[in-house]
């Protein structure tokens, strides 16, 4: 396996794990009605997502250094191009979806009630699973697209 294919094996299960964590957290929260303490989970999920990549970045470079190549200008690297545009396509997707939200709301008279606390919380958790679920699906897609070798 090369170092990239180990590397977003591990940024896709990190990412799964942490992520999850966190968003069956927030669920949990809200069915409570508790939003207090969502910051610091947040934070603390980003801490171990930053610390989880860079030590297994070291570590793979570490352990791959004998074999380590320059990217591959071809196949690998337009996998990751094929990828990540897909994630972008996703991601505005997601957000011309919640943009049309927000107009039928307005458009209907509904209060979405994002002035109160609990609202910020959900549609900065919204926002942030709309992130999350593009990196996702740009690792993953990258792996299934990356020639096997």
């Amino acid at each position: 396996m090369t170092h990239r294919r180990t590397h977003l094996w591990i940024s896709l299960l990190v990412g799964l794990v942490v992520w999850g964590a966190y968003f069956t957290h927030f669920l949990q929260q809200m069915r409570r009605g508790d939003t207090g303490g969502l910051a610091l989970w947040f934070l603390g999920a980003l801490a171990v997502i930053v610390l989880a990549e860079t030590v297994a970045t070291g570590l793979i470079a570490w352990l791959f250094r004998r074999r380590a190549r320059t990217l591959d200008e071809g196949p690998t690297l337009q996998a990751a191009l094929k990828a990540s545009h897909v994630a972008l396509m996703l991601l505005i997707l997601l957000a011309m979806v919640a943009a049309a939200i927000l107009a039928l709301a307005a458009l209907f008279g509904w209060s979405l009630d994002l002035s109160g606390a609990r609202g910020q919380v959900i549609a900065a958790n919204a926002l942030l699973a709309m992130v999350v679920a593009a990196e996702l699906v740009r690792a993953g897609l990258t792996l299934a697209l990356l020639p096997r070798r």
